[in-house]
């Protein structure tokens, strides 16, 4: 059993949407084009959508108006390891290497964190965020959107920071059947 406790609602949801386009798709990992736009039109604010390149650095495609309003700065067409701080970059870096010593190196992976965010006035303030991969119709590369979700708010006019910390990460087969901690 396990002891992840999902908080946010539309991190739910965001999850719903991805494995119904998968069941509807018929296929292990949903192309962009099977996730109906109307769906997730929802989750576009705070939605980032990147590559990972063959030296395994993630390049920003997409980073969401809800994010962007957030952090003050967009980071599409950027290098995340350029632009956002990672509080301990070997520790993250031990998950993803976890994952790929049982699943093999490239594999698609699942990935939900809850960890913490800084704003420029020194609030901390948890985040849950989920990556799920798909498939780019154009080139037939994977690739990922995450949904990142705060668990609080900033005071008006406050910004955050780009630096965060992961303090719970589950990483988990997404052409498998949804984890429990994940169903509605």
């Amino acid at each position: 059993m396990s002891s992840i406790v999902v908080q946010s609602k539309a991190i739910i949801a965001f999850a719903s949407l991805w494995y119904d386009a998968r069941a509807a798709a018929g296929i292990a990992i949903p192309a962009k084009s099977d996730i109906p736009l109307r769906g997730l039109a929802t989750f576009m604010p705070n939605l980032l959508l990147h590559r990972i390149d063959e030296t395994g650095r993630s390049f920003c495609l997409l980073f969401g108006t809800g994010l962007v309003n957030s952090f003050g700065t967009n980071l599409t067409n950027s290098y995340l390891d350029e632009s956002m701080e990672t509080v301990d970059a070997a520790t993250r870096q031990a998950t993803f290497d976890a994952y790929y010593a049982t699943h093999g190196q490239g594999a698609p992976f699942g990935r939900w964190v809850s960890g913490n965010l800084t704003s420029r006035s020194g609030e901390v303030m948890a985040y849950e965020s989920l990556a799920l991969p798909y498939t780019e119709p154009t080139d037939g590369s994977t690739r990922l959107m995450v949904h990142v979700v705060p668990l609080g708010t900033l005071d008006y006019g406050d910004r955050l920071i780009p630096r965060f910390s992961e303090e719970v990460v589950e990483m988990f087969v997404p052409e498998g059947p949804r984890p429990t901690w994940l169903a509605p």
